[in-house]
């Protein structure tokens, strides 16, 4: 009984078995390879990025609230400067009129000179204040703003001292 159920032509040669399997193995599907691992660096990524946006954000948000507070500050204390000054040459308003009456004539045109351009500084400043409500305040407004006050301060002065020296 050792019939044997092929002949040896019956089996195939190395190269149809090579041609066979060939032929079986590109007929498969190939597997593609797991995208799950290119998704999850993907989503690493994205959601680093996503991290590091937030962290500017905040920083910017915090560093942007920081300077809108200093510039509140800013603007209140160059505020309450300039209403100091106001109120400062507001208290001197009264006393050119009285220097007016009590100097001697040659003294009284200068005198009258200085008022009139201390009343001129004060329609300057208010000009300027109007313009600075109207269009917003600049470093140049402010600049000349400060110095139209230093310059109607310095007439006081000068009036005042002139005064003192004459009496």
């Amino acid at each position: 009984m050792s019939e044997s159920f092929y002949n040896s032509s019956d089996l195939p040669t190395e190269e149809e078995k090579q041609a066979v399997w060939g032929g079986v193995q590109s007929s498969l599907k190939k597997p593609k390879p797991a995208k799950i691992i290119h998704i999850h660096w993907k989503s690493f990524w994205v959601g680093n990025a996503a991290a590091v946006l937030l962290i500017f954000a905040a920083v910017g948000i915090v560093f942007t609230g920081n300077s809108l507070q200093n510039l509140s500050n800013a603007e209140n204390s160059d505020e309450q400067i300039y209403e100091t000054l106001n109120s400062a040459t507001n208290q001197l308003s009264d006393l050119p009129p009285l220097l007016i009456d009590q100097a001697t004539e040659g003294r009284r045109s200068s005198l009258e000179s200085t008022t009139h351009a201390i009343e001129e500084i004060d329609l300057l400043i208010e000009e300027l204040k109007t313009d600075i409500l109207i269009n917003g305040e600049s470093p140049v407004k402010r600049n000349t703003l400060k110095r139209l006050y230093a310059t109607k301060l310095d007439f006081y002065k000068d009036l005042l001292l002139n005064e003192e020296l004459e009496s």
